[in-house]
Parts: structure tokens; sequence; C-alpha cells
């Protein structure tokens, strides 16, 4: 009899992934397998959200600026997602949150050593003393199940529990 999730998912066919993951398609996330793959390292991104961006992505809304886009213009975010950011405001004048979701998905796409894994959950992770070794996901509507065994950037609030 199986006794635990990752026992289950042992079960059915997996594809196991070597290249840099990372986990989480937040602001964070989007910057990590980014610079990942402007430094020409296979990069896998995996989101549990059908778009990317986090809370600031057209499904909450709420701008890097704050929900009011407030705050010091003199302390803006530079860097990648500036960059991002400078996109957006070249491509999507009227500020629309569905146009931002899109700058994400292109800036990402941009590169053909970053694959995208949209509406993934991870759902069991095996480790060694306090590292992560392994981590097992599936994405839903397609079922597929994806094995990670190396290389984790782990960008999103819900895995601390994993490391502790």
């Amino acid at each position: 009899m199986l006794n635990t999730l990752t026992e289950v998912v042992a079960e059915f066919k997996t594809e196991e992934i070597k290249s840099q993951l990372v986990v989480g398609g937040g602001p964070a996330g989007v910057c990590a397998a980014l610079s990942a793959a402007r430094l020409g390292m296979e990069v896998i991104l995996v989101g549990n959200r059908p778009v990317l961006g986090g809370n600031s992505s057209s499904e909450v809304r709420v701008w890097t600026r704050g929900a009011t886009g407030g705050g010091n213009l003199f302390s803006e975010e530079t860097g990648v997602w500036g960059v991002l950011k400078s996109e957006n405001l070249y491509k999507n004048f009227d500020a629309n949150p569905v146009f931002w979701d899109e700058v994400l998905l292109d800036g990402l796409l941009a590169y053909d050593n970053l694959k995208l894994f949209l509406n993934t959950e991870i759902i069991s992770a095996v480790k060694e003393r306090r590292n992560v070794k392994k981590l097992y996901g599936v994405q839903l509507g397609t079922e597929r199940r994806l094995v990670v065994v190396r290389f984790l950037i782990l960008c999103h609030r819900l895995f601390l529990p994993f490391l502790y």
C-alpha cells in the first residue's frame, strides 16, 4: 500500500528535470529565471498560477509600487524588474494589467533556454538534513508530472515549511 503522496507520484510516469529550476512566478521568480537564462543556463520556471507576476498580475492587480501607484519615484525598482517595467510603460501606456501579464510572458519567452510551466503545483519535497534534494510537481490540466533533482531556487513563500 502506498502511504505518502511522494510514493503515489513515483508510480506515475514522470519527467526528470536537471536544469536550473525556479519555483515561483512572482517578481522574484521572474527576475531569477531571466537572470539565469541571460547567463546561458538551462532554466525552468514553475508557477502555480495561470499568469506571471504574483500580486502584480492581472489576477490581483497590485503594482510593485502599491495598489495606488504611490511611493517614492526616487526609490523605484531597477535591474531586471525595472527593465520589464520600462518595457511595460512603452507597450502598455494605459497601464492595463492584462498587458502587463503579456510583457512578463514575452520577456521570458524571448529565451530559448527557458521553459515555463504555469499552473504547476509542487506537491512534495524530499530533503536530507536541511537540504532539498527532490521536488515533485504536477501541472494542472495536462496532469504532467515533474521530478526536480537539483539546482533549486525557491521564490515562493509557501516553500518555507519545506526548509525546516
